[in-house]
């Protein structure tokens, strides 16, 4: 089974990253050399160019590296980072393809950048008896035949709003004006974070404007840091606050914070990122690292993967957690939590 799937056209720009990438030794070429065996398949499929931005998939990342430390005696692990969606679809339809075998398969497709091809690729192929698929960050509106899970940010960027307006609050200098940026318009994931921001931030200072911009229109916004870098003198003008959700593209923003006196406030993403710059009043939390390692682990263990779900505040996946140089919101975060709780419950 293996060696026709990894052996076969995939020197297109997906990139097998050595120092992340196989488990198993490959020969003389940079391959995967698969044994023909009984032993369960892993395949995890970054999202597009996303490796290295210090949150999402960093994270991911360390999830697969944990349980395969923990059983690396019984699993073949393949990691890929295409470098766009079509590698991907390329990636996704060559293993879809394969015929049915003994060997456990399962395909992490972890990014929702991959929904669409998901979809399309199961119109005209079928998961055989011995394939899963977990689909990330996707409310598998379609009823695909695979298992999904989102990790929602709504609460948690509902307290960073809060705190944003706090913040506002507490400066008589502002101009009162916040800003939304998100990756591209195609995201429901990073919409629904970006309408917790806003919610929150208006439940105390609902006479200030949210304003919301687009990085790019498809998943390059997530790799567009200079991008982001370069509007950032544009917006430093106009706004006190920067609310992103935009990706490894999030560090562009974090770079103009440190190189520039007087930038706006902003916030982190994904994991505690409060030490890339004393702007970040906080970050939001995914421990997605933690989601991975258990959904792999119960398919490893018992064949099947769990049931699809939505993991937010009240799971402990997600959080929002303050920076260590705005601690004196400390207590205003606490006050809201309820509030936040109950308001991502209504929004799910």
């Amino acid at each position: 089974m293996g060696n026709l799937f990894f052996r076969k056209r995939f020197t297109i720009a997906i990139i097998a990253l050595s120092s992340v990438m196989m488990v198993a030794c490959s020969s003389d070429s940079n391959e995967p050399d698969i044994p023909d065996g009984p032993t369960p398949q892993i395949i995890v499929l970054y999202g597009p160019g996303g490796l290295g931005d210090q949150g999402y998939n960093d994270r991911i990342l360390v999830g697969v590296q944990n349980f395969k430390k923990e059983h690396h005696d019984d699993v073949d692990m393949y990691q890929y980072s295409p470098g766009s969606v079509e590698d991907a679809k390329r990636l996704l339809s060559d293993w879809l393809s394969l015929p049915e075998s003994d060997i456990p398969a399962l395909f992490v497709a972890a990014s929702n950048d991959y929904e669409g091809i998901v979809t399309e690729a199961l119109e005209y192929r079928q998961l055989t008896s011995n394939k899963r698929l977990l689909l990330f960050e996707s409310d598998n509106v379609a009823g695909l035949p695979v298992t999904t899970f989102r990790m929602s940010m709504y609460g948690a960027s509902y307290l960073a709003g809060v705190t944003a307006s706090a913040y506002v609050a507490d400066k008589s200098s502002c101009h009162g004006n916040v800003l939304v940026l998100l990756a591209h318009p195609g995201d429901n994931t990073i919409a629904r974070a970006g309408n917790g921001f806003s919610e929150g931030f208006n439940s105390r200072n609902p006479g200030y404007l949210v304003s919301t911009e687009y990085l790019a229109d498809d998943w390059s916004g997530y790799i567009s840091a200079q991008t982001a870098y370069q509007n950032m003198s544009r917006w430093s003008q106009s706004y006190d606050f920067i609310f992103p959700v935009a990706g490894g593209s999030n560090q562009g923003i974090y770079r103009y914070t440190r190189e520039h006196d007087g930038a706006p406030l902003t916030a982190g993403m994904d994991v505690d990122q409060s030490g890339l710059s004393r702007n970040i009043t906080g970050s939001v939390i995914k421990q997605i690292d933690k989601v991975i390692y258990n959904y792999m682990e119960t398919w490893l263990t018992t064949g099947e993967l769990p049931e699809s779900g939505i993991f937010g505040l009240k799971s402990g996946y997600t959080d929002w957690l303050l920076s260590p140089y705005f601690l004196q919101y400390e207590s205003i975060v606490d006050a809201a939590r309820s509030e936040a709780m109950e308001m991502e419950e209504r929004e799910l």
